[in-house]
């Protein structure tokens, strides 16, 4: 009877004979008045309408209160930086599904959402290399350019680390802010060795690496998969436990670096100094008593019997 009712509604006008329906109840089902509650709710025959939208039936039921909008973005911190995040796109970093390059580009949206871009406080740049390299992204405060440019993030290619860590150098030297104070930072995040047609090795990234630091400039060098955990270490700032990290995979990188920024806006305090090095303290001087003469003298008696005979017998001489 039920269900030959539910049928029979659109061929028949049924009059609402329930009261209206309760405040706060929106009674905006299309079946509401067919005696049939239609919201899905307890003790309702069917879903076919959204909760608390069939109040003649199913009695009131107030509607859920609208979920609260979320917060607008807010990066995790502020620091006035020059920060030039270098990409691998070489060919190792892709894979057959992909997962790779799609976590270096979240790993890297990641990093530029968490900082708070300005005029005054963080600015971003983003080389991407693989055989040859290319600044995609001159020192800039927009979060959309960057974004743009880790969208088209595409892997292929060999591994020219010394190209991207010397286009980095120079793109701090050029457009950075190091004359106003602002620190330079280098994020090198890459799954290999140096590998390029010109024959180069992992020794003219480290020459590179040094030449960067030697500008002032902070190197983070972060690998995965193949890279050498000893080149890492040798092209890194110091202490290599907070410069140079290997991984396993991109989320343990993930994992390590998730507050990048605020490591870089609150960098560890320099070691201390040695200690002033105390004055040699002077060697005691112990008096000594005067060592014995070697031939002690010894008082001549003129005792000898033979004293006054003109030759000489006490032994001393044989003239």
């Amino acid at each position: 009877h039920t269900l030959l009712l539910k049928h029979m509604r659109l061929a028949f006008l049924v009059l609402p004979l329930v009261a209206a329906s309760s405040p706060g109840c929106l009674n905006t089902c299309s079946w509401s008045s067919d005696f049939l509650c239609d919201d899905g709710g307890e003790g309702s025959h069917y879903s076919v309408c959204a909760f608390g939208t069939d109040c003649d039936d199913c009695g009131s039921r107030t509607m859920p209160p609208p979920a609260s909008p979320p917060p607008p973005y807010s990066p995790s911190c502020s620091a006035a930086v020059d920060l030039v995040l270098i990409l691998d796109e070489s060919g190792s970093m892709s894979s057959a599904y992909g997962s790779i390059a799609a976590d270096v580009k979240r790993f890297a949206a990641s990093v530029v959402m968490s900082f708070s871009l300005g005029a005054s406080l963080a600015k971003i740049s983003i080389i991407k290399f693989s055989t040859v390299c290319e600044v995609d992204l001159s020192l800039s405060d927009s979060r959309e350019e960057a974004m743009n440019v880790i969208s088209s993030y595409s892997p292929s290619g060999g591994t020219c680390i010394s190209c991207a860590l010397e286009a980095a150098r120079n793109e701090l030297d050029s457009n950075g802010r190091g004359e106003s104070g602002v620190p330079g930072y280098v994020f090198l995040l890459t799954d290999g060795v140096q590998t390029s047609p010109s024959g180069s090795t992992d020794k003219d990234a480290i020459l590179q690496a040094i030449l960067l630091k030697a500008a002032g400039h902070t190197l983070y060098a972060v690998g995965f998969a193949g890279a050498a955990e000893q080149t890492l270490q040798a092209m890194a700032s110091t202490p290599y436990s907070q410069y140079a990290f290997l991984g396993a995979s991109m989320s343990d990188i993930s994992a390590a670096f998730s507050q990048l920024c605020t490591a870089v806006a609150s960098p560890s305090a320099p070691p201390p100094p040695p200690p002033p090095q105390q004055p040699p303290l002077a060697p005691i001087v112990v008096p000594q008593p005067p060592p014995p003469p070697a031939n002690p003298i010894i008082m001549c008696d003129e005792s000898c019997q033979f004293s006054s005979d003109g030759t000489c017998d006490d032994g001393e001489s044989h003239e």
